[in-house]
């Protein structure tokens, strides 16, 4: 992203832009004199053998400027043509007005839900390979813990287990994590031990990589931090009890997010500990071993950190063991920009190695996201245009070559407002 910056704003008026922007939305709270983008390198990734449509990004549109509703925008990524903007003919759904939602996921690649706090309702729809999104039988949903987030900004609230057949969300209100089934056609049904207590605020969740549990983090939105990590093996049918030693506490255990690796074996870590919110940067990210038989299956225990030159605010995991790749996205310490993108293989040991050429000072934003190939990484960045003092949110489609290498083969495309977003793979 070429950028011109115009005024430094301070930390405290960062963190008042992301909260006017809406909770899970990290808004830089910098004014940027040239918001375009610069596309680079040789050609969007082929993987799979697709010549058109190779990757769709829905984002929720609170509905902005008198609309009477919200909505859920759809953009694809054409391979063929080279070109990432608004699918052909879409019709967007309605979802409730002025709300960026809680969360937002696809599932099997056809089925994308996304979560609504003021309604109390989790929104399906299936995906069909033209990018048109059809309401599930029964949606939406109702969910009481899409009204249980509790302020300040997450990104991994509601998630789904590899596999795709059980979604995740965390209750901040009530301690707690409830399970859904995804069954036929797409439709949620809750889990019969639902909910599970937690016994503190849960933040993010995530899987470890063949979906075996569940990890909950411990913490505060408002500031960005975690105290702990609870573990809970996943059963048949989705039902979820506390691994032996859970939850996982100390220094080492004090992270805000965490990824499961392709593998299985290990945890990704990242504290989120940075200058705009924190006052200090945290140049690291950790990574935890996953105890894999015996009766603390699913422990997890601190295996190494490594250095990063940035404060990694948020990070992304491959998908598939092909990449076995790990990226990080971040602010800038005077929040007037985003840092370039960081990027580390994982070895089978759990060390984490710098990928050829990093960072990548292209397509820099503060959340990434893979499609479910791995072979597109979509980065979202929020910030105030000076020249109409109003938020810009993009995505920036980045192709994932040989190695983990980075190159930003087509322009970013502009979202109406911010929002939470997920990226699917052609059906």
């Amino acid at each position: 992203m070429t950028t011109r910056v115009r005024t430094l704003w301070t930390g405290a008026v960062l963190l008042a832009t992301m909260w006017l922007a809406g909770c899970g939305h990290y808004v830089c709270g910098a004014t940027f004199g040239n918001s375009s983008c610069t596309a680079s390198g040789s050609g969007l990734s082929q993987s799979g053998g697709t010549t058109s449509s190779s990757a769709f990004v829905f984002a929720v549109d609170e509905g902005v400027n008198g609309a009477a509703t919200g909505a859920i925008d759809g953009f694809a990524l054409n391979t063929s043509a080279v070109t990432f903007g608004p699918i052909s003919s879409f019709t967007a759904p309605t979802v409730p007005l002025n709300n960026g939602g809680t969360g937002m996921a696809v599932a099997q690649d056809q089925f994308l839900y996304a979560a609504f706090g003021s309604v109390n309702q989790i929104f399906g729809w299936t995906i069909s390979s033209s990018g048109a999104l059809t309401a599930i039988s029964g949606s939406p949903f109702s969910s009481p813990a899409a009204g249980g987030f509790i302020g300040g900004v997450g990104q991994d609230n509601l998630i789904v287990n590899p596999a795709g057949n059980l979604l995740f969300i965390s209750d901040a209100s009530t301690s707690s994590v409830y399970t859904y089934s995804i069954g036929t056609g797409g439709v949620l049904a809750l889990v019969g031990t639902t909910p599970c207590p937690t016994g503190f605020t849960p933040m993010n969740l995530a899987t470890d990589g063949l979906g075996k549990y569940l990890y909950v983090i411990d913490g505060t939105f408002a500031t960005h931090q975690g105290s702990g990590i609870a573990a809970f093996s996943i059963g048949t049918g989705g039902t979820l009890t506390s691994v032996s030693g859970s939850p996982f506490t100390g220094t080492d255990f004090k992270m805000w997010q965490v990824k499961g690796d392709p593998s299985g074996q290990f945890l990704v870590g990242t504290s989120g500990t940075t200058v705009p919110y924190n006052g200090v940067d945290d140049d690291h990210l950790y990574v935890f071993k996953i105890t894999q038989s015996g009766t603390t299956a699913g422990a997890i225990s601190f295996v190494n950190t490594v250095s990063t030159q940035f404060s990694p605010f948020s990070i992304a995991v491959s998908p598939n063991s092909s990449g076995n790749l790990v990226y990080s996205f971040g602010f800038n310490d005077t929040a007037t920009g985003f840092n370039p993108i960081e990027g580390f293989t994982i070895s089978s040991s759990g060390g984490l190695t710098p990928i050829s050429g990093e960072p990548f000072a292209i397509g820099e934003g503060s959340w990434g996201q893979f499609d479910q190939s791995g072979s597109q990484l979509f980065v979202y960045a929020s910030f105030i245009d000076q020249s109409t003092n109003t938020v810009v949110t993009q995505i920036s489609p980045l192709s994932v070559g040989s190695g983990g290498t980075l190159t930003e083969p087509v322009a970013n495309t502009t979202l109406v407002t911010p929002g939470f977003w997920a990226v699917a793979d052609v059906p």
